[in-house]
Parts: structure tokens; C-alpha cells; sequence
């Protein structure tokens, strides 16, 4: 249960009362909940507003994926730690990814800043 690992999780929809399995990258741990960004294979069919939050996973298989994945930056999710940690994790992201990461968020905060 630490930051950056990435675990297969109960992740709500945006628009819809319902949700998804799929791979969570955890970004903090609180005593019940559990703050995570989604994470993505789905990159091309996506509008260039939507992709430009798209962090690509440099190492992914590195970090227990099975192709190419993006962390979704748009927005992060905070879940019951139950739908997330009700299973072991498949991984995590390697340092270059983390800076890469911390990054890449730097870059669209301070660029969301001057629009």
C-alpha cells in the first residue's frame, strides 16, 4: 500500500453511476480512502485535449503491464482503500516514470496557467 504502486482496482466512471476493473496508480493513502489516477491503454481514439493529459508509462512492463499504458492526469479518484486493495499489486511505476510523472504534471499545471 505506497504511492506509485499500481494495483487492478474498482474504478468509477466520470458521467456514470457505475465503474470499471482496471489498473489504478496510487497516489496517496489515507486511513479509509485511497486517491488514484487511472491508468489507460486507450490513447488514439482520444481528442488531442484528452491526450495531452495522458502520461505514457516509459517502462511499462517494467511496472507490471501488459502494453503500452497511459496515466490519466485529468483528474484523481478518491476510493474506498477495500476497492482498491482487495487485491495485490501488479506492480509499480520505476523512478524514471515517477520523475517523469511529477513532471509532466508540472508542465500542464503551469500551461493550464497561462491560458
Amino acid at each position: 500500500m505506497k504511492p506509485m504502486e499500481i494495483y487492478i482496482a474498482d474504478v468509477p466512471f466520470d458521467d456514470k453511476d457505475d465503474s470499471k476493473i482496471r489498473p489504478a496508480l496510487v497516489v496517496k493513502v489515507s486511513d479509509e480512502r485511497v486517491n488514484i489516477f487511472k491508468v489507460t491503454t486507450k490513447f488514439k481514439n482520444k481528442s488531442k485535449k484528452i491526450r495531452r493529459l495522458y502520461y505514457p508509462i516509459k517502462k511499462w512492463k517494467e511496472s507490471g503491464l501488459k502494453e503500452l499504458s497511459y496515466v490519466d492526469t485529468h483528474r484523481t479518484y478518491n476510493i474506498s482503500q477495500k476497492a482498491v486493495f482487495s487485491r495485490k499489486p501488479i506492480g509499480k511505476l520505476d523512478n524514471g516514470d515517477i520523475v517523469g510523472l511529477f513532471e509532466f504534471i508540472q508542465k500542464i499545471k503551469k500551461e493550464s496557467k497561462n491560458v
